[in-house]
């Protein structure tokens, strides 16, 4: 086949600095080096912002390294009741101004927006990537009941995306574990069902930690462990503060804790820091993609926490991961993951359940091997990235696209 034209369509793959989910614009970057003409579509609305990017730029057509952005005006919201619902609605009806273009592939984020792109685009071989399995997730994090008619309807449109797609794609290794145990898994062609993880851009990783020359507020004779990312329920940054209190209540003060982010828990944990005076973790708030490179070069380890659910099993693909394998640094991990490459690749230390005592064990077993024993930990994680990283990663992008284009 020559080149093609491909269309990735995904509610929240804004233009970077705004949009830290770099999954497509990392894959039209590699795609666009390659020779393919490569258009994303996504909705005005940053998701977790009051940012409009139509109305911030004043146009909804861009271009960013190669790469051609199109978006749909949508509503602003915040939460995940009916004005989330409304926005995504906006923009999967939105779709239909662009019912005259012409690509020859389309990659559509997540299942609940096939039946649109079908709509506008029937006859265009159409590939479904999925990073989150909805609605499980929206069940298992959330607690919302499989017999909610939203629930319910999530499902229908789940299970039409997987069996009518030309080609599925999951970042999560397990996803055709996840097939295999859906009711019309008997249905599905598993030849059409392949796996790219979130991986990360290596390049961009290295270059941002030369440009980096922030005078962090740490103290650097202390065993530094950071957290970056979102502060919500899911993530389970409480079992980080919870750990820190049983540390430093033991009159282990060695160990500090810097936790990069932001979310609706944030306030909390700062009150809960505060009332335990503990003065071994340390807040920053918000923080850039740029800076997280920097941030982890000056870490001892890193930490990647999350409520344990179900779902795991199928594996993880999370963004923050591949950030800490790029860094070098070893991974304490709080969660029994499937396909987990932590344990796989001995990159860190997964801890026996979700306890803060099993925390501390976690964090203690680290302090004690020596520097050689974590340096190679952090040696194994980079090595890991490589692996992870996005030519890697489009290379198998590429057969698929051509899997579903021949």
């Amino acid at each position: 086949m020559g080149k093609e034209n491909v269309w990735i369509i995904c509610h929240y793959a804004q233009q970077p600095p705004l949009n830290t989910m770099l999954r497509y614009h990392n894959w039209g970057k590699e795609l666009v080096k390659r020779g393919y003409s490569v258009t994303i579509v996504a909705a005005s609305t940053i998701h977790n912002t009051n940012i409009d990017i139509v109305e911030r730029n004043g146009k909804i057509e861009d271009f960013c390294d190669g790469i051609r952005y199109k978006y749909i005006k949508t509503p602003r919201y915040s939460g995940n009741g009916m004005q989330r619902i409304k926005n995504m609605l906006s923009f999967c009806f939105g779709l239909r101004q662009f019912k005259m273009e012409k690509p020859d592939v389309i990659i559509t984020c997540e299942a609940y927006l096939f039946p649109f792109v079908k709509r506008y685009f029937k006859n265009t071989p159409t590939i479904t990537d999925t990073v989150d399995l909805w609605p499980e997730s929206i069940i298992e994090y959330a607690g919302y009941s499989k017999t909610n008619p939203i629930i319910k309807e999530l499902y229908r449109l789940e299970r039409n995306a997987y069996l009518k797609s030309d080609a599925m794609i999951f970042s999560m290794e397990g996803g055709a574990d996840y097939l295999r145990e859906q009711k019309y898994s008997s249905k599905i062609d598993y030849d059409r069902v392949f796996h790219i993880n979130m991986g990360c851009d290596l390049g961009a990783c290295d270059r941002y930690l030369k440009e980096f020359s922030e005078q962090l507020p740490w103290n650097m004779n202390k065993f530094n462990v950071v957290y970056c990312g979102s502060i919500r329920p899911a993530n389970q940054v409480s079992q980080i503060c919870e750990a820190a209190k049983e540390l430093y209540y033991q009159g282990i003060d060695i160990v500090d804790f810097q936790i990069y982010g932001n979310g609706d828990q944030l306030d909390n944990l700062k009150r809960f820091v505060e009332e335990n005076k503990l003065p071994n973790v340390h807040f920053y708030g918000r923080f850039k993609k740029e800076q997280i490179p920097g941030i982890l070069a000056h870490a001892d380890a890193s930490l990647l926490t999350y409520k344990q659910v179900n779902l795991m099993k199928y594996g993880g693909s999370q963004s923050k991961l591949f950030d800490y394998l790029a860094s070098g640094t070893p991974i304490i991990c709080n969660a029994k993951w499937g396909y987990n490459l932590i344990e796989r690749y001995s990159c860190g230390v997964v801890t026996e359940d979700q306890t803060p005592d099993a925390f501390v064990r976690a964090i203690k077993e680290l302090l004690s091997l020596s520097e050689d024993e974590i340096a190679k930990m952090g040696q194994n994680g980079r090595k890991v990235a490589e692996m992870y990283d996005q030519p890697e990663l489009v290379d198998k992008l590429c057969e698929v696209i051509d899997f579903v284009a021949k």
